[in-house]
């Protein structure tokens, strides 16, 4: 690949910034036991990514305070996450969190770096019986999700977009990017390779580091 002028970076949340799904957690803990079916649903193209995160979180009877306390007990940033984005705050580079994760599990853990980062993902309002979601209004009619929709509109305006996800839903932002990111031996991984989407593998965000430097020209 020729060098390219970068124009944004979009990462994924669960699985991708950090080492596990905080979703996956609440629910197991949380949520309807069968809440898995509907993400079974989901990869049969019965659902959509939206619907799908819909139904989950409504089944969650925990608030906010008690779901984070407990993913916390497991959770933890994936390496040199802090210098990524020093490296793109350096250079004036774009940061958008594209999630569809839980909107207060994302900003606990992006405290540090949420005067710079942008994050896009559901709205979440605790009921006391479960979650009620506000998507991010993105959608064009041509997109599978919210995550591809803010890729092709980024790159409608001419910028070059960098993607890093790593699981099914992230799937659809990464074909249309101009360069996807995979976490190794995740779900988002063996889609490109069965799809034949070019992109790169990664454990460590210093490799998203190196790939910025060798493959993309940033603009200062």
């Amino acid at each position: 690949m020729g060098h390219l002028e970068a124009g944004a970076i979009f990462i994924d949340f669960d699985g991708t910034i950090v080492n596990t799904d905080t979703a996956q957690i609440a629910l197991n803990r949380f949520g309807d036991p069968d809440w898995m079916r509907i993400d079974e649903a989901l990869e049969r193209g019965e659902v959509t990514f939206e619907e799908s995160l819909t139904r989950e979180f409504a089944t969650l009877r925990a608030p906010p305070e008690k779901i984070i306390a407990e993913v916390c007990r497991s959770t933890s940033l994936r390496p040199n996450f802090d210098r990524l984005i020093g490296y793109c705050r350096s250079r004036n580079f774009p940061v958008t969190v594209v999630s569809g994760g839980l909107d207060f599990c994302i900003r606990h853990f992006l405290d540090d770096w949420l005067s710079y980062v942008k994050i896009y993902a559901p709205t979440t309002s605790y009921t006391g019986t479960g979650y009620t979601l506000k998507f991010p209004g993105v959608a064009d009619g041509q997109s599978t999700n919210f995550k591809d929709a803010l890729v092709a509109n980024e790159k409608s305006s001419g910028s070059k977009v960098v993607f890093v996800g790593n699981g099914f839903g992230d799937f659809p932002a990464a074909r249309v990017a101009d360069l996807a990111v995979a976490i190794k031996e995740s779900r988002l991984a063996e889609l490109c390779r069965e799809q034949h989407v070019q992109h790169e593998e990664i454990e460590d965000f210093a490799q998203v580091v190196d790939m910025l430097n060798k493959r993309f020209r940033v603009v200062l």
